[in-house]
């Protein structure tokens, strides 16, 4: 008799649970779905990036890239309005190691070749994922090698646009002596360079 009433038992449980969860599904219908936010809409370039650039601003820091990519909108306008259509400026340098950084400081003294940088390891800010270096193209043909005078022009406009725009970047054409460099564009953190070696070191945010 205590099995049988035990089997009855154990079946009106199941039975129950059976309902239960019919029950809980269809209430499920009704139960207030949580609305996720939207996602932030990106803006619409009107100049596409071409790969060389999109690879060096990718290698920046994350919280720079939108900037650099502002920058780059305002350079390759500018190279449309003073070179012409086949006028195209590009960023052929972005983020370097240090180890990369030594072999540029090492050409023109240790190695063969020209020199081409005076900043060793911990002494540029490409090292600090904030800069990178522009080159003008007219017909394909490497301008800033050609005609100094008409490539400082275009940099100089581009750095002029992208302060009264409010961008947070610096240009090497306004540096004094050797350290002068019109091609360099650095997101400007208002850290000194002891200051950024030091937080690399450490492993702490620069930007």
């Amino acid at each position: 008799m205590g099995a049988l009433l035990a089997l009855v038992y154990g079946l009106r449980i199941k039975k129950q649970t059976k309902m239960f969860k019919r029950l809980k599904r269809f209430f499920s219908r009704f139960r207030r779905t949580k609305t996720r936010p939207k996602p932030k809409p990106q803006p619409r370039l009107r100049y596409a990036l071409d790969s060389r650039s999109r690879k060096h601003i990718n290698s920046l820091d994350p919280k720079v890239r939108d900037v650099f990519v502002s920058l780059m909108q305002i350079a390759k306008a500018t190279g449309k309005k003073y070179g012409g259509p086949k006028c195209e400026i590009k960023a052929i340098s972005g983020h370097r190691n240090y180890e990369e950084q030594q072999k540029i400081y090492d050409q023109g003294r240790t190695t063969a070749g020209p020199v081409v940088s005076h900043a060793p390891p911990g002494w540029s800010f490409h090292n600090f994922k904030i800069s990178i270096d522009l080159a003008v193209f007219l017909d394909g043909k490497y301008m800033d090698a050609v005609d100094y005078k008409f490539v400082e022009k275009l940099y100089k406009a581009i750095a002029n646009i992208a302060e009264a725009d409010g961008l947070r970047i610096e240009w090497g054409g306004r540096w004094l002596g050797r350290s002068r460099d019109i091609c360099h564009f650095q997101y400007d953190t208002g850290l000194s360079m002891a200051e950024m070696r030091r937080r690399k070191k450490k492993g702490l945010a620069i930007v």
